[in-house]
């Protein structure tokens, strides 16, 4: 993506190529979500171990550059990575698992809504490495009982294992931004739920916890139709009921979810 759209275009080799490194190597398909000018492309292309390439560039311009670029094992796309469907772009098939590594320099206002992307099609994403706002990637990674904590932090944090890899200063860009930026891997955990749940319910059921923050858990779910199961979990967790949801961990979400929902998928 071009900087009048909000990209900040990566020109520094040596941290494009520790961003790289740490990526690769992986198995299957890789896709680079905003390859811009291809910094991070010509060292994919380099180091891949015949890893098939998929890159989505929004701006036309260079889209058509990349295109002319690079030919073998390589494909770009002319899109916006938040309207493509993924199970579609990488179907299952006899060759193929469907699944796809990701990595970008990610245009720092779609970090949020990039992040419910990768959620919805967690299934088919094991793998990822990005590099964004030091604030944001603050936030995604954020613990219980910090300022940061949020809905989408307790999800992504069940779904994949986060690692901080490095910070990047505002001279690495051009244009420069004004913030430092972060690069962070994270990988798929099959530890985050010890039995099978819906997750786009309970990623409702998570933001609807948070949804006043300065509220606490009960006031926020106390519209719920069976809310009166709440107070079952909090005498026998023997949770204060004026307890706010930032306090809480993913197993103390996962009960109150499930006190809630026991009809199953959508039912809170």
């Amino acid at each position: 993506m071009s900087s009048h759209i909000g990209q900040n275009f990566l020109v520094n080799l040596n941290v494009a190529e520790k961003i790289v490194k740490r990526f690769l190597p992986v198995d299957g398909n890789i896709l680079e979500i905003g390859p811009g000018k291809g910094v991070l492309t010509d060292l994919l292309v380099k180091y891949r171990q015949n890893n098939p390439i998929t890159a989505i560039e929004l701006d036309s311009g260079l889209y058509y550059k990349l295109k002319s670029k690079y030919t073998e094992n390589f494909e770009v796309l002319n899109r916006d990575i938040l309207k493509v469907d993924l199970v579609r772009l990488f179907p299952e098939g006899p060759h193929s698992s469907g699944e796809v590594n990701v990595i970008g320099n990610i245009p720092y206002y779609i970090s949020k809504e990039l992040m419910d992307w990768v959620i919805k099609y967690y299934s088919r994403i094991p793998r990822g490495v990005f590099m964004m706002q030091k604030e944001f990637v603050n936030k995604i990674s954020s613990t219980p009982d910090s300022q940061e904590y949020n809905a989408q932090a307790v999800l992504f944090n069940a779904l994949y294992r986060v690692e901080k890899l490095f910070d990047v200063q505002p001279g690495s860009f051009s244009p420069q931004p004004r913030v430092i930026s972060t690069v962070f891997g994270f990988k798929s955990r099959s530890d985050g739920f010890e039995t099978p749940i819906d997750v786009q319910s309970f990623y409702e059921f998570l933001q609807q916890c948070f949804s006043h923050r300065r509220k606490t858990l009960l006031n926020n779910l106390s519209g719920l139709s069976n809310a009166e199961r709440l107070w079952d979990v909090f005498e026998r967790r023997s949770i204060n009921p004026k307890i706010r949801a930032e306090q809480l961990n993913l197993k103390d979400f996962l009960e109150f979810f499930h006190a809630i929902a026991p009809g199953g998928p959508g039912r809170f």
